[in-house]
């Protein structure tokens, strides 16, 4: 499966504050986290996966400040902590937080596993990273699990 770049307008200052907004009170005081099923979609929408040869996302970055992590190309938040894509192990031998665990949280590609998602459209040009995980996993169950 091709991974070619899907085109979008990057969101406006005022836009990526309300969602960040957004995302920061989901998490609220208790470090709440999104369900298993919806940050394995997001991670399938972000990372790919290799046992179904589909690859990572396009807009997936290498991040220069944590080797070894990720962040979003698109969303225009840049190579940030708290905007990383994978958790990281801290130095207590914990998880670190991810931009996957907040229980809300906005993709420029509107993906599945994330709180704007959008399902595809029949017959309009469409992202087919979109397509095929709607078809892994089944329209009803991605849509089901995309809070």
């Amino acid at each position: 499966m091709s991974d070619e770049k899907i085109e979008q307008q990057k969101p406006g200052f005022l836009k990526k504050a309300a969602t960040f907004a957004e995302s920061v009170i989901s998490k609220g005081l208790n470090n709440n986290k999104s369900d298993v099923p919806e940050k394995q979609l997001r991670t399938f929408s972000c990372h790919g996966d290799n046992n179904t040869k589909l690859p990572p996302c396009s807009e997936r970055m290498n991040s220069e400040k944590f080797p070894g992590s990720f962040y979003c190309g698109a969303c225009g938040c840049g190579d940030k902590e708290m905007t990383l894509l994978n958790n990281r192990k801290l130095e207590n031998g914990q998880d670190s937080y991810s931009k996957l665990d907040f229980p809300k949280v906005h993709c420029p590609l509107a993906m599945p596993g994330f709180t704007n998602y959008k399902p595809s459209e029949s017959g309009v040009s469409e992202n087919p990273r979109k397509i095929f995980i709607e078809l892994t996993f089944g329209r009803d169950y991605v849509t089901e699990n995309s809070k």
